[in-house]
């Protein structure tokens, strides 16, 4: 799958707050309890499960699809659908008809990357000129720096209209009519879509960002992110066990673990932590707001 990282879930508030259990386990039950809600032999279970300490790191998120399983189709070029296949809800396989998209774009993409072949040599061809010029104390800066920017331009537009036509080749399409069809890169179930007949639908962009048309594969698993301080960047580590709880479901809980922590930025004082979390039965949605208490690494 292409398309942007990330992805596109989990931005929400962070909290740094950890209770300590290992000197004072009554109060780290309290403190569990106050969280999330929990009867008290529940808290003492979760905290249990935590860490042997009972120290926790809290990290308050959002629930999002776990990109590892979930694909997000877009269109490779403009144009307007025509025909819409498939369902959300339904069950569909690997490489499953999603829409029909008609698109002036389709015809273009192999005479557009051919443009852009012939541009660049001539970019190529000029920029070599003017240094040989500027190499001979007979050429000017400014036409140098004149020639290498249509140069890098060159390029850059070479490589959009190349993507854009090996997208195109990969198509279902019916070039009488010029018009292809997107199909599932996986198979699941059609989360969402946004797809509609005669509705317009914008192309990649030179830096991708096309919307959605459909979100492809399972809820199985999900992903709870969220952002932590940098001093409790020390005390989390990948692999660390985590429960999370949920506002919309008072009361439940779901064992995950932490995938990625992200690098601190030189004048940002929070990290992004990301958990995959058994989403059992389906009941966890993204876009809902989570707590994840994560088992916190020993001092």
């Amino acid at each position: 799958m292409t398309g942007a990282e990330v992805g596109k879930s989990g931005r929400s508030a962070v909290s740094g707050w950890r209770t300590r259990g290992g000197a004072a386990p009554g109060i780290a039950a309290v403190a569990l309890v106050a969280i999330f809600g929990l009867s008290g032999r529940e808290a003492r279970a979760a905290g249990s499960n935590l860490h042997p300490a009972g120290e926790t790191v809290l990290v308050r998120g959002q629930v999002g699809f776990d990109d590892d399983i979930v694909a997000h189709v877009t269109s490779p070029v403009a144009g307007r659908v025509t025909r819409v296949l498939a369902q959300t809800g339904r069950r569909i396989a690997k490489g499953a008809p999603l829409a029909v998209i008609a698109s002036p774009e389709f015809a273009r993409a192999v005479p557009d990357k051919l443009k852009a072949e012939a541009d660049l040599a001539a970019a190529e061809g000029e920029d070599q000129r003017q240094r040989q010029l500027f190499d001979a104390h007979e050429g000017m800066t400014d036409r140098l720096e004149a020639a290498r920017a249509v140069l890098a331009s060159a390029r850059a537009e070479l490589a959009r209209a190349s993507a854009k036509a090996a997208l195109v080749k990969g198509l279902r399409s019916d070039e009488m009519t010029g018009s292809f069809t997107l199909v599932a890169p996986l198979g699941g179930v059609v989360l969402a879509s946004a797809a509609a007949p005669a509705s317009l639908v914008p192309g990649q962009g030179p830096g991708g960002g096309a919307p959605d048309l459909f979100t492809v594969g399972t809820l199985d698993r999900v992903w709870v992110t969220g952002r932590i301080s940098d001093v409790d960047r020390a005390r989390v580590r990948v692999g660390a066990r985590v429960t999370v709880q949920v506002v919309a479901l008072p009361g439940k809980t779901f064992a995950g673990r932490v995938v990625r922590i992200s690098a601190p930025g030189p004048a940002v004082h929070e990290v992004a932590v990301r958990c995959a979390v058994a989403n059992t039965g389906g009941v966890l949605k993204p876009g809902m707001a989570a707590t994840a208490a994560v088992a916190a690494a020993a001092h």
